[in-house]
């Protein structure tokens, strides 16, 4: 009798948590609709949710917390503005903040991963200040998650953002501060307009930790459900078996999926366990 065991990386999805209005039990609902085993929790950083509150929702639906996205922009604690890159001492300073505020709530919600961002719209002649504030920024996050298990991961962005559009300047960076506390996430819609989601992958390599998954035409950041653009999922399933990747493939379209029930059909549900098979097909 022959004994095979069947190797797949985790599926998940994003999910709101904390918005006026919103019901996060609506999103886990739709996660157990994906037959999904985790999540990646998007909250409300202004109204500071309750992380207990969460990882007890999402435990009540067979789940369990895997990342959150950190805070990002205007989206923020305290800060006026978060900006890892910030050349300006008080931003940076704030966004650092508001940042290690994020490792604490996600630690106490269970979770690994927490999501940054390397950075917003920048000048590129400003590329070396920004690329020395980020390293100090990141560094200074990695010493307040020692010991915590919260792994701090650098998304790659659209273009615009200097560095942090391409994933091998910022594979280099973290490989320069090589701690255990700094990895890389790969957004495959932001890696579909900067170059390709497989190249992208390619030089993340051994550095990513985690995903985000969702399809655009190449030219626009939509968070389509995979397969409503042009990527090519095969493609990218096999440049993440070339890397030895076996984290979870994260959707982050939960606001289509959600406004567009009828897209979790036979066929969508299919792609997305192609997507979790690791070796050939």
């Amino acid at each position: 009798m022959t004994i095979t065991s069947e190797r797949r990386r985790p599926l998940g999805t994003m999910v709101a948590y904390g918005f006026a209005g919103g019901d996060v039990a609506v999103d886990l609902a739709i996660a157990n609709r994906l037959s999904a085993s985790v999540v990646e929790v998007l909250p409300d950083w202004r109204a500071r949710p309750d992380p207990r509150t969460l990882r007890n929702r999402v435990a009540d639906f067979g789940l369990a917390v895997h990342s959150a996205h950190g805070c990002w922009g205007g989206q923020s604690i305290r800060a006026a503005r978060v900006d890892l890159g910030a050349i300006d001492p008080e931003t940076h300073r704030a966004s650092v903040d508001d940042l290690k505020a994020c490792v604490d709530w996600l630690e106490e919600a269970g979770g690994t991963c927490l999501v940054v961002h390397p950075g917003g719209l920048s000048d590129p002649e400003q590329v070396d200040a920004r690329r020395e504030a980020l390293a100090r920024g990141l560094v200074a996050l990695a010493d307040h998650a020692r010991g915590t298990g919260v792994v701090l991961c650098v998304e790659n962005m659209p273009p615009g953002v200097h560095p942090g559009s391409r994933s091998a300047p910022l594979a280099a960076l973290v490989a320069e501060i090589d701690r255990p506390e700094i990895a890389l996430a790969l957004d495959t819609g932001h890696a579909h307009i900067s170059a390709t989601p497989r190249s992208e992958t390619l030089d993340a390599g051994r550095w990513l930790r985690t995903t985000h998954v969702h399809d655009n035409d190449g030219r626009q950041d939509t968070h389509h459900p995979p397969g409503f653009g042009s990527i090519d999922w095969d493609d990218w399933r096999d440049a993440l078996d070339a890397i030895g990747y076996h984290g979870p493939i994260v959707l982050e379209c939960i606001r289509l999926l959600r406004k567009h029930p009828e897209t979790i059909s036979d066929d969508f549900l299919a792609r997305l366990q192609r997507l979790t098979e690791i070796g050939p097909r």
